[in-house]
């Protein structure tokens, strides 16, 4: 039976001897993704003979993410028999979420006709061109250019990289972001508690953050990480108050950080209409499919 014990950052290593040959785009396979979500999604970690898995849980469902195989090679068909034997000795239905399209294929090629798959495209990922957000040129980006001229014809700007003494300014950014948004809801919680952690433990889990001041004031930060050839972009927060403080932060980000990847991933919308339409619009290069995977009855 598998047993689940809490991510610790001493984990790192460890965890990514399971993902390091597969060529993973997805947020699961990141391991400062899984540290800084822990607290807000309940995250725990098992090992076995096969493979590394993580549970997740709530007061409104439980789910496994997909096994990641230590050997690449190895049938996927026992540790997902494994993973329907944790969730059965909880009293719970087979649930797993998270599974990309490569991992869709290897599963019902290894367990032909046990599962089934439906399209989860609330948690589709958004992958970008990264020359695109650097440089935001042509016709496609003229309203976000628009928005960070406006912004700049009557201000002066600086893009700063994070140091540990700027924790207390980006959380008070933060915290004023909520009050515009109505206060803390148990969402912003779990956002503001991964905020905290990936902040704290920038270094260890191989984060970046870029700060965005404005006239002398913060007014926007992002978080992301190198991930292959891609960058993930964690988290970012600008005063929504200030026209162009989005595009800005997005931009400078882009390019004092992630201008030698590929990609960039900005992830999911979490089927939210505002976030969809705001991520559509920087127009995605592709998608990081996600399936939600159930026991075919």
């Amino acid at each position: 039976m598998l047993n689940f014990e809490d991510v610790k950052l001493g984990d790192k290593a460890r965890f990514e001897k399971y993902t390091l040959c597969y060529g993973y785009h997805n947020l699961e396979a990141s391991f400062a993704n899984i540290f800084i979500w822990q607290k807000a999604m309940n995250i725990r970690m098992a090992t076995d003979d096969l493979a590394m898995y993580f549970h997740l849980s709530s007061k409104e469902t439980s789910f496994l993410l997909p096994p990641l195989l230590e050997d690449c090679h190895t049938c996927i068909d026992e540790p997902m028999r494994r993973c329907e034997a944790f969730l059965e000795n909880r009293g719970e239905k087979f649930l797993m979420k998270g599974v990309t399209a490569p991992l869709k294929e290897r599963i019902e090629r290894d367990c032909p006709g046990r599962y089934m798959m439906a399209e989860d495209r609330a948690n589709f990922e958004y992958v970008y061109n990264a020359e695109d957000l650097c440089t935001l040129e042509g016709k496609k980006y003229h309203a976000k250019r628009n928005h960070i001229n406006k912004l700049l014809a009557s201000h002066s700007f600086e893009y700063r990289a994070y140091t540990a003494e700027d924790y207390d300014a980006c959380m008070s950014l933060y915290d004023a972001w909520l009050e515009g948004k109505g206060g803390i809801t148990p969402s912003y919680q779990n956002e503001k508690w991964a905020t905290e952690e990936a902040l704290k433990n920038l270094d260890v889990l191989g984060l970046k953050c870029g700060m965005l001041y404005v006239d002398g004031v913060l007014e926007g930060f992002s978080v992301g990480e190198k991930f292959g050839d891609m960058a993930i972009i964690h988290i970012e927060k600008a005063n929504p108050d200030l026209q162009g403080a989005y595009p800005l932060i997005n931009r400078e980000f882009a390019r004092h950080e992630w201008s030698r990847v590929k990609y960039i991933n900005r992830e999911e919308d979490m089927g939210l209409e505002g976030l969809r339409k705001a991520k559509l619009s920087y127009y995605p290069a592709f998608f990081v499919e996600k399936y939600i995977c159930t026991r075919n009855e």
